[in-house]
């Protein structure tokens, strides 16, 4: 196939990679906690074991891919006034045991199970700092701004609060969830503050996710043009060869 084409097409499969990541963020517009997706280009030369000086040549063809990493800046906060509903104010994320290990999420809409664990989404136990989950019992319950968390006078565990050292590169899962980015697995312990009866709305701008969108569809079209003038020219070159 010529070399062109492929290119073309390569620019064009990008676009629709970035528009999906674009229409899932307007698709949770509404969702507790969630952080938008921003869509980056990156360009992969024709041979990929390319040294970095034949990288830098000019000459060499560079396909484009679309990739999405997270944007980490709070969303806007609403009072609920319920005592299991939590807001974090920062960089990092409630820490989760789920039947595929430990996850993370922004969800602070919080919740029992039949066993009086502290819970997101309805099933997933959130983790204390020592590893464990976070059981409440008789009288109200008070989560101060450090994340300890109170029934009555008793103190009944620490929430876990971590980031990481490349928390834009996590992996979203669904259901708010999500997982530690490849290269770098491990959390740390992040600084930041918990508001108690409060929720983190999404932190997706619809008016500028729309604009976006039109920016996209408008590259995808221009690339279908190049690309339909370059096909033509030469379905024209192979009939001007062949008449000879």
């Amino acid at each position: 196939m010529n070399i062109g084409i492929q290119a073309a097409a390569g620019g064009m499969r990008a676009q629709i990679d970035a528009l999906d990541i674009l229409a899932n963020n307007l698709a949770n517009l509404n969702t507790t906690g969630y952080k938008e997706q921003k869509a980056f280009f990156t360009y992969l030369s024709e041979a990929s074991s390319a040294s970095p000086a034949e990288d830098d040549n000019p000459s060499i063809i560079r396909f484009s891919s679309a990739q999405g990493a997270l944007n980490l800046t709070d969303g806007t906060l609403q009072a609920t006034g319920r005592d299991l509903d939590v807001a974090l104010v920062g960089e990092g994320f409630l820490v989760v045991q789920t039947p595929q290990g430990l996850r993370y999420t922004r969800n602070g809409s919080l919740g029992l199970n039949d066993k009086s664990d502290l819970v997101v989404d309805g099933k997933y136990p959130v983790m204390d700092d020592n590893g464990r989950r976070i059981t409440l019992g008789p009288g109200k319950v008070n989560i101060t701004e450090k994340g300890a968390v109170y029934a009555g006078d008793r103190r009944v565990g620490q929430i876990k609060l971590v980031t990481f050292d490349e928390p834009a590169m996590v992996v979203r899962e669904g259901n708010s969830l999500i997982a530690p980015p490849v290269n770098k697995p491990t959390p740390k312990p992040a600084n930041m503050e918990v508001r108690q009866g409060f929720l983190e709305q999404s932190n997706v701008n619809a008016v500028a996710s729309v604009i976006e969108m039109v920016g996209i569809m408008r590259r995808f079209e221009a690339i279908s043009k190049s690309l339909n003038i370059l096909v033509n020219n030469l379905d024209a070159k192979s009939i001007e060869r062949l008449g000879r």
